[in-house]
């Protein structure tokens, strides 16, 4: 039987059962017992560690929180009334959270990153990435985790039961059985790359990427991006002889303004020198069919031959002593 006490303490219960962690509270009104139960039917393939539900009140303050292992939810006391629900899973480890506004402001967002990574290529020794600045003037951020996640606007918690909806009239759900069924979704997209083609792959002893042109945060209540475009950093591998891919996690791209996207392979040479090759893969990211796995490929890359000689007038150094080249495609 669950407990109210005040929020701020978060009390582990462990069970082979379904059980929670809830936030306790002071001065308990009357509850009633629900079942919060997941419908995984537009993400088929969820494997989320654990899910958490918060229950948003109109006068604020902090929610009431449950946290189930799994993906199938579990048995809840609330005191009757109105709420808005949020839920995600919360075996995130870059994502952090903007909580301060409630559920309307509810934002999920990531840190920036510290400009310097561990790439290594076949089996070379790991090595740091020198600094990169990104061209664009964006923010470079860690890659987010991949979320998954339902809210919805309304739920009122009735002694006759529970009706709830996301958007309104439209979408209004009613259970007598005091069952809460939420709609999970995946929330962050799968974007990987393929160069294939490649020249000069032998000399290469560390490389990554940094994409730009995409949503630094997304809210979790409206799932609307941020307009503000960052640039994310992330793996690149050696497959084969001449061919270099990766994916990773992002939130996708910008509402608004459109942004252009690029690509830019950061490469280290055996010689030590550093070049960045940028691709503008604007038509590949805005055309995907699928805005939740989008796939990039480029063909053809001329890598500068590694040579103990580092001089060289055929290129402008930047600032940050990468050797920049800017590579048009038909994307």
């Amino acid at each position: 039987m669950y407990t109210c006490r005040h929020p701020i303490k978060l009390i582990l219960i462990l069970s082979l059962m379904l059980t929670s962690c809830i936030y306790d509270y002071d001065n308990c009104p009357s509850t009633l017992m629900i079942t919060i139960d997941n419908d995984w039917i537009d993400a088929p393939t969820a494997t989320p560690g654990g899910m958490a539900y918060m229950f948003f009140t109109p006068e604020g303050g902090q929610p009431w929180r449950f946290d189930f292992p799994g993906t199938g939810g579990g048995r809840v006391s609330l005191p009757v009334g109105c709420y808005s629900v949020l839920s995600y899973n919360d075996d995130t480890y870059n994502i952090r959270f903007r909580e301060d506004e409630g559920y309307s402001g509810y934002t999920a967002y990531t840190d920036e990153s510290d400009h310097m990574a561990f790439y290594a290529v076949g089996n070379m020794p790991a090595v740091k990435l020198p600094s990169f600045i990104s061209t664009s003037g964006e923010r470079v951020v860690l890659c987010p985790d991949m979320m998954w996640g339902c809210a919805y606007d309304k739920a009122m918690i009735e002694y006759g039961g529970i009706t709830y909806s996301k958007d309104g009239v439209n979408s209004v759900h009613y259970s007598r059985d005091h069952i809460l069924t939420l709609e999970q979704k995946q929330l962050t997209a799968r974007y990987s790359f393929i160069i294939d083609e490649v020249e000069n792959l032998d000399g290469v002893k560390a490389m990554g990427i940094a994409f730009s042109g995409l949503a630094g945060a997304i809210n979790l209540a409206s799932e609307v991006k941020e307009d503000y475009p960052v640039t994310v950093r992330a793996d690149a591998y050696k497959s084969g002889d001449s061919v270099i891919e990766g994916e990773f996690l992002t939130f996708g791209i910008p509402e608004e303004p459109e942004i252009d996207n690029s690509l830019t392979l950061l490469v280290l040479l055996t010689d030590n020198r550093k070049f960045s090759y940028t691709f503008d893969v604007t038509r590949q990211v805005r055309g995907a069919i699928d805005p939740l796995d989008v796939k990039v490929i480029i063909h053809g890359l001329k890598i500068e031959k590694s040579e103990h000689d580092e001089s060289s007038g055929a290129f402008e150094v930047g600032v940050d002593g990468w050797i920049s080249v800017t590579i048009n495609i038909n994307s």
